[in-house]
């Protein structure tokens, strides 16, 4: 702007109306979409007339007086067009305060391929001298049809230097699917890089866009293939990059040359309902023959979660305020997933993602924490894949708007968590019933212009879908149905054929459980007495095992309800190991060597009614995987090898605390060790490595504590720093404080330091704020 030519303007008209002009453009007969000027791209705008509608509506500023300046306000308008030829518009128009509307007529019959524009402007009929008072744009793009058949068009000796931009509107033939562009450069002597763009624009939708750059180290060809919509006009660009060429002053030559293919099908988006029947596809080839060769890939899995919590909150600060006064409102919704082995996820929430400008929310974000308030993933309307390790985590989406019913409403929104799996191929047939007989698979087939072809692609086999995947969740892949002309490879992959479409299939219901079958099968060799008596069991060690021991009261009700347990129910290791891990789970209030005295009484109890000879004997041997009693036996000899195993250590772990609590050390002297006939702990510990690995993670703790006991704090603080290294970000905060403790008992103050930092950033006090 101006300034001072400005400046000059305010000072000559001060006495005129201080007036905005609101344009408002619609086609007529239509009340939506409005839009600021008259832009007509696609080949059917261009091939007929148009009648558009103008709304000029003056905007006074806030204070305006209605009695003297709204209601005498009128202004006589002169109208022009910069091309009466294609842009027809009345003469004059009496334009009061509440705006007056007049029709504009825009011929584009006559022009020729490429872009014009023209203008439409108001003149005020007493004052010329004030310029125009509004401007409305008209904008023509006259697309470059493609005739022949099969349809290819070419752009011939079009010269590039450094920087220079060539656009070319086209066509796209009704039926096309995807364009395969040739590129032949010629006439330069240095390397030329390019930067090739395609852009439709669709109703409702991100402008379709393709882009590619690439060098020339010679005079040579490229070809490129990339997808296209049918029926809309495409923009090409071409540009040689600004610094390409600089050095030299020949010019390059290009030749660009694109062919139009196509298959059409009935259906693009295709949803697998989880039951055996397949579904119906006719595709069909409008502009030439084409290889039909079709490739169905699923290779992600979405798993839904509903949230766990949802808070409503008003937002307390100032600038969470609208002009309006209204404050704005945050929903945080809560989410729970576990992962059983690291993978690549991420979150998907279809109503939400992807959109910014014509979402009704201000904004959305969402966070990935641990149960350590480790933030592993932040993201927000375009969620990314993130890298987590095996474990438990927590996802917190945030949303915000000022209208409280629109958050209520989504208090139960469903968010899916997306992740890679193995790919799993689809078949075709040419029959319905081909998924459940196998018979007319459908492999390839030449489709030939304006005749249809009907397949039908079956569902996944029950074996392909992954274990354990929850009822609704879906798997999801694409599919394709042609083929690049220029492109040898076999295509097995959705993605590197020329166009795909999504394809879902939604997980069914798990079969029921086979345990119960089996359970049932063979507990009819019992009398109906001997199986009540074993859920009667079953039932009062379950309810043991989920009383409340938070005051005294419940201790001592707890303790008189096991003693009678035991008393009906001697030797019972189920019932014994529920008795462990319940005391397990009791705060360790009041004493603490008494609660550890308990606990090696409970170990012990189970220790002693475990037959160990006999269980060792029985693991020794194999069991055939066919007899469902050997196998049942199995698993409950398994689960006592557990109970046993996790006696001896809990055992060892409250040996060792005991010690410490009632001032023993650890490194006592070999006189002391000798006048004790037999060490306890070393037999306890000696015991446990009979029936695991000791230094696996799960009992490597005791392992540490044996080489403290052992006055060996070098070797304890190596098996932690392994059992660290192996857990990797899974790793407790408790075994960092055992390794704080080494690190101290070392002397080694700098590792201190350095550790505690690490203690900052590893185990957060709380989360950060969105």
């Amino acid at each position: 702007m101006q300034v001072d030519k400005a400046y000059e303007y305010l000072k000559q008209f001060k006495d005129y109306p201080c007036v905005f002009y609101q344009i408002k453009v619609n086609l007529s007969g239509k009340t939506n979409p409005t839009s600021r000027g008259i832009y007509l791209r696609e080949a059917t705008s261009s091939r007929q007339s148009t009648e558009w509608t103008v709304q000029v509506e003056p905007k006074f500023h806030e204070g305006a007086s209605n009695l003297k300046e709204l209601v005498p306000f009128e202004e006589c308008l002169e109208l022009h067009s910069t091309n009466e030829g294609v842009v027809r518009v009345p003469e004059y128009l009496l334009l009061t305060h509440n705006g007056r509307s007049f029709n504009v007529v825009v011929d584009p019959t006559n022009l020729e391929d490429g872009v014009h524009y023209f203008e439409v402007y108001g003149i005020d009929c007493k004052a010329p001298q004030r310029g125009p008072l509004f401007r409305i744009p008209v904008t023509i793009i006259i697309p470059k049809s493609v005739a022949s058949r099969p349809p290819v068009i070419s752009f011939q000796q079009m010269s590039f230097n450094s920087g220079h931009i060539e656009r070319r509107f086209m066509e796209v033939p009704l039926g096309a699917t995807w364009a395969e562009a040739t590129m032949r450069t010629s006439g330069f002597d240095t390397a030329r890089r390019f930067y090739i763009d395609t852009l439709q624009i669709c109703p409702l939708r991100r402008p379709i866009k393709w882009e590619n750059a690439t060098t020339f180290a010679s005079p040579s060809a490229k070809s490129f293939a990339f997808p296209v919509v049918s029926g809309q006009t495409m923009e090409l660009a071409l540009a040689q990059f600004w610094s390409s060429g600089l050095g030299s002053r020949e010019p390059t030559i290009v030749d660009f040359e694109i062919a139009f293919h196509g298959i059409g099908v009935n259906r693009e988006e295709l949803i697998l309902d989880g039951s055996e029947a397949p579904i119906k596809v006719e595709a069909e080839a409008l502009l030439a023959s084409e290889k039909l060769v079709p490739v169905a890939v699923l290779n992600k899995i979405r798993i839904p979660y509903q949230p766990v919590d949802a808070q409503l909150q008003t937002l307390a600060t100032g600038r969470d305020r609208l002009l309006s006064g209204k404050q704005i409102l945050a929903l945080t919704l809560t989410y729970n997933f576990k992962l059983e082995d690291a993978a690549e996820v991420k979150p998907y929430i279809p109503l939400l993602n992807n959109r910014i400008y014509d979402t009704k929310f201000e904004s959305q974000f969402y966070m990935i924490s641990d149960a350590n308030k480790r933030v592993y993933a932040m993201g927000d309307v375009y969620p990314e894949s993130s890298k987590l390790p095996k474990g438990e985590y927590k996802l917190q989406l945030y949303l915000r708007h000022e209208n409280v019913q629109l958050l209520e409403k989504l208090k139960q929104l469903v968010v899916f968590i997306e992740r890679n799996m193995g790919e799993v191929r689809l078949s075709f047939h040419s029959e319905p019933d081909g998924p459940v007989t196998g018979n007319g698979a459908f492999k390839s087939s030449v489709l030939m212009p304006g005749v249809k072809e009907a397949f039908y692609l079956g569902p996944p086999t029950k074996d392909k879908i992954p274990k354990n995947t929850p009822q609704g969740s879906v798997l999801v892949g694409e599919i394709s149905y042609g083929k690049l002309s220029f492109d040898d490879k076999e295509g097995m992959n959705p993605k590197d054929n020329p166009v795909s479409y999504p394809i879902s299939y939604v997980v069914p219901p798990n079969k029921p459980e086979e345990d119960k079958k089996a359970a049932s099968s063979s507990n009819t060799c019992k009398s109906v007495s001997e199986r009540l008596e074993e859920e009667v069991r079953d039932i009062k060690i379950k309810f043991l095992g989920n009383l409340k021991q938070e005051t005294e009261e419940d201790r001592s009700e707890w303790r008189k309800l096991c003693s009678c347990l035991k008393s009906e129910y001697p030797n019972s290791t189920p019932l014994l190991a529920k008795i462990l891990e319940s005391l397990l789970s009791r705060s360790e209030a009041g004493d603490n060597v008494s609660h550890h005295e308990e606990i090696i009484d409970a170990a012990n109890e189970v220790i002693s009614s475990v037959d160990v000879d006999e269980l060792a004997r029985f693991l020794l041997q194999k069991s055939e995987p066919e007899d469902e009693e050997a196998e049942k036996l199995k698993k409950k000899m398994e689960m006592t090898r557990d109970q046993l195993a996790e006696a001896l250590y809990q055992k060892g772990l409250s040996m060792a605390r005991l010690e410490n609590l009632k001032g023993k050390k650890g490194d006592e002297g070999e006189e002391e060790e000798e006048s004790c006939p037999k060490d306890k702990f070393e037999e306890n510990f000696k015991e446990l490595s009979k029936w695991v690995d000791v230094k696996s993670s799960k009992f490597c703790t005791l392992s540490v504590l044996r080489e403290k006991r052992l006055s060996r704090p070098g070797t304890a603080l190596k098996v932690l720093d392994e059992m660290i290294q192996n857990e990797n970000d899974t790793a407790t905060k408790k075994l960092y404080e055992m390794k704080l403790g080494l690190l101290e008992e070392l002397g080694w103050s700098h590792l201190v330091t350095y550790e505690k930092q690490w203690m900052q950033v590893r185990f957060p006090t709380s989360l950060p704020l969105f």
